[in-house]
C-alpha cells in the first residue's frame, strides 16, 4: 500500500515496522487509513510502501520487493489494499507466496458487478473481500463474481489519516484489512496448510447474506461487522 504515518495515535499500542523508498517514508491517507484497520492494540504490523508519494502508483516490480521483504521477515497473512489488470509477474508472485504459506488478503475493487476481475483479488487462493454498507448490502461499486469470498463493512469506518486526523473511509480497500485482521489471528506464522485452515476458520464465523451458502455478491458471508461500533465517530474530527 501506500505510506503509514506510524506516529498516529492510533498506532499507539502497535508495533509498526516500514519499509520502501530508501527509508524515505512518506505518509500517505490511504496507507495510513488501511493500516489504521489492520492494527490493534499489541499488533505488529508490517507495512510495505510501493507508491512513494508518485502520481503514477507503484509498479509491479515494487511490490515484488516489498513481498519478498514481507517473506523474509514471515509475515503469515498479508493485506493487498491495490488492484489491477492480470499481470503475469504478479500471478507469478502471487503463487510464490502461497507456495510458501502465505495468505493473501485483497480488495476485489470498486468497478461495480459488472466489472471484469480485478486482480490480485481474482487469483486462485487469494482471498477477495467485497464491502457492505450499514444495512449489510453490497456497496453498488463492489464488484462481484468468483473473486469475492468474504463481505465486510466497507462503508462509513473511520480511520487514521496522516497528521493525527481521522475520517470515512468507503470501499473494498478498506473492507479487506477488517478480513485480514481476521485472518492474522488464526495464522502467526506462514506455512503448510495455513491457507486451508485460514479460509475454513473464516467461513465459519461468516454471517451468510443474499443467497444461502456461497455467492458471487457475499461469498461465504459477512466478518467484522463489530468495527461499526469500534470505529464510532470521533468528536470534531472530519
Amino acid at each position: 500500500d501506500g505510506g503509514v504515518d506510524a506516529g498516529h495515535g492510533l498506532f499507539s499500542g502497535a508495533t509498526v515496522t516500514q519499509w520502501g523508498c530508501e527509508g524515505n517514508h512518506r505518509p500517505d491517507g490511504h496507507g495510513t487509513a488501511v493500516a489504521s484497520l489492520l492494527a490493534g492494540e499489541g499488533d505488529e504490523l508490517f507495512a510495505a510502501d510501493i507508491y512513494c508519494g508518485r502520481a503514477t502508483g507503484g509498479a509491479v516490480t515494487s511490490l515484488a520487493e516489498a513481498l519478498a521483504w514481507l517473506a523474509g521477515e514471515r509475515v503469515a497473512v498479508i493485506n493487498l489494499s491495490l488492484v489491477g489488470p492480470p499481470n503475469r509477474l504478479l500471478e507469478i508472485l502471487v503463487q510464490a507466496m502461497q507456495q510458501r504459506g502465505h495468505v493473501l488478503v485483497a480488495a476485489v475493487g470498486n468497478d461495480g458487478p459488472a466489472a471484469r476481475p480485478l486482480f490480485p483479488a481474482a487469483y486462485p487462493g487469494v482471498i477477495g473481500v467485497t464491502a457492505v454498507d450499514a444495512a449489510n448490502r453490497a456497496l453498488p461499486e463492489a464488484a462481484q463474481g468468483d473473486a469475492v469470498d468474504f463481505a465486510a463493512p466497507g462503508n462509513g469506518l473511520w480511520a487514521a489519516q496522516p497528521g493525527q486526523r481521522r475520517s470515512q473511509v468507503r470501499g473494498t480497500s478498506f473492507a479487506a484489512p477488517l478480513v485480514a485482521r481476521l485472518a492474522a489471528a488464526e495464522a502467526t506464522v506462514p506455512g503448510p496448510g495455513t491457507h486451508e485452515h485460514v479460509l475454513q476458520a473464516l467461513a465459519a464465523k461468516a454471517q451468510d447474506l443474499g443467497r444461502r451458502g456461497r455467492d458471487p455478491r457475499y461469498g461465504h458471508g459477512l466478518l467484522a461487522s463489530e468495527t461499526r461500533t469500534t470505529w464510532a465517530p470521533p468528536v470534531n474530527e472530519d
